[in-house]
């Protein structure tokens, strides 16, 4: 299956992913105080450490393994089954040391830690990174977006007041897990059958540790702020900060899909030694993600304050002001998945890639303890973004001998011109619009026709590609 027609697929499961937190946000923050959200945010993180330790790396590394032998079926079969092996056990422990850690440790709100604690089953059961490797993204799609559905109507019909926080959680939980479960139905017929290689699981444990190094370094370093700003700050913080980062994920979830389609791929390509291929193949992503993310930015603060004023309940309004100045984490964070998540793991640079995500961590880590006593959530979101563009830039550093950086980045001083421009018009236009839902859409539609429209003045390459490739697919449909 091509890259695009993956592309695709992830893509219109992430619109799916976008829309759904549109429906559901307004509806939970008012059920919700800030204080329940903030709660429900910093016992997550809190269990989020330990689904880390548990899955290790294996994400990535199923992913990137697949993508390297799903040409020959028996491989195949051993691999998967091998690498499921070892996240049982990984999961297992680490489940097991979650609940040891609340039952010595948590006093308050214990109850909701062992219900949070129930998460740990979807690492258990999680072998998305199977239908990853084989690019058969056609699955995990119909799988997920069936159970997203079914999770928003759950919602609404069980969730109706603030004394049903439980109930959320526990529905959640159910829907995430259900999903999974559903998601074993669809392995292929040919690697059905059980067949474990020792040798293979032996050699895994270290390859998923020099992988998980840099995941685990990048993941606590977004989920230490939400867990920080509990300890350091208040449940009502939590939940600002933790509103804040949806709103910017809803975005980041539409490019990502670029960077989940493209692992496998690139393991494929490098499989075969196809070097200045995979090379060309990073440079079009890096102007793809550019040409789509810095709009997206630029966008979302220029529109950030009517959509607060009508997206979330009055008690959240302070969300606004850190949305505004979260929004250029989505650029940094769409050219890392490139280069660092892709090119780097993609390439067996994962040293390169674990230092970057360490110092970034380190200096996260530093500059939260710093600023969130004093700032609380504005200061988490300063902090990430100091600690995303560091990232960044470390890894372009790391690549500028392998990949032509310099042309990369020129490459983009249209988009963030154009973006820049947008993004003052967009605020402009929904000054004189009452009606905030209808402002915003008129914003939205005002800024992308502008952002097209100089695009196509100016002949770029990524949007006449774009244009191409869709154009080709509707016309073989």
């Amino acid at each position: 299956m091509s890259i695009i027609k993956n592309y695709i697929y992830n893509t219109l499961y992430q619109v799916m992913i976008m829309i759904i937190p549109l429906i559901t946000i307004p509806y939970l923050t008012r059920i919700f105080s800030p204080d329940q959200m903030g709660l429900n945010a910093y016992t997550l993180s809190i269990v989020n450490y330990f689904m880390l330790f548990g899955m290790l790396g294996m994400q990535m590394y199923g992913n990137r393994q697949v993508g390297y032998v799903r040409d020959d079926k028996e491989k195949l079969r051993k691999y998967f089954w091998s690498l499921y092996v070892t996240q049982i056990g990984t999961s297992l422990i680490a489940m097991v040391v979650y609940y040891l850690f609340v039952g010595i440790f948590i006093k308050e709100n214990q109850f909701i830690f062992l219900i949070q604690g129930l998460n740990m089953l979807t690492i258990i059961l999680d072998i998305s990174w199977l239908f990853m490797g084989l690019e058969d993204f056609k699955k995990v799609v119909i799988r997920n977006s069936t159970i997203k559905l079914v999770g928003l109507l759950s919602i609404f019909i069980f969730v109706r007041s603030s004394d049903d926080l439980i109930k959320y959680i526990l529905l959640t939980i159910f829907i995430n897990v259900a999903g999974l479960i559903i998601m074993w139905a669809y392995i292929p017929k040919d690697i059905r059958k059980i067949e474990v290689d020792i040798a293979i699981i032996k050699e895994t444990i270290f390859p998923l540790i020099r992988l998980f190094l840099p995941q685990i370094s990048a993941q606590v370093y977004l989920l230490l702020s939400r867990t920080l700003i509990g300890a350091l700050s208040n449940n009502d913080q939590v939940a600002f900060y933790d509103y804040s980062q949806k709103i910017i994920n809803i975005i980041l979830s539409l490019v990502a899909s670029v960077g989940v389609v493209l692992l496998p791929r690139i393991s494929n390509i490098l499989g075969q030694g196809k070097k200045e291929e995979m090379k060309k193949l990073v440079e079009q992503a890096f102007a793809f993600v550019s040409y789509v993310s810095i709009p997206m930015a630029f966008g979302l603060m220029g529109i950030s304050k009517i959509l607060i004023s009508w997206f979330l309940d009055p008690k959240y309004y302070a969300v606004e002001n850190l949305t505004v100045v979260s929004s250029i984490i989505i650029v940094a964070v769409n050219w890392a998945n490139i280069i660092g998540m892709q090119y780097l793991v993609g390439t067996k640079q994962e040293n390169k890639y674990t230092m970057s995500i360490v110092i970034s961590g380190v200096i996260n880590l530093i500059m939260n303890v710093i600023l969130i006593p004093k700032y609380g959530a504005t200061g988490a979101v300063i902090s990430i973004i100091e600690a995303e563009v560091l990232g960044i830039i470390l890894q372009l550093i790391f690549v500028r001998k392998q990949l032509p950086v310099g042309r990369m980045l020129l490459g983009t001083g249209k988009y963030w011109i154009a973006s820049i421009i947008m993004m003052f018009l967009v605020s402009y236009v929904g000054d004189f619009i009452n009606n905030p839902i209808l402002a915003n859409m008129i914003q939205v539609l005002v800024g992308g026709g502008f952002y097209l429209l100089v695009m196509f003045i100016l002949k770029d390459k990524t949007q006449e590609l774009v244009l191409s490739k869709v154009k080709g697919i509707i016309m073989r449909r």
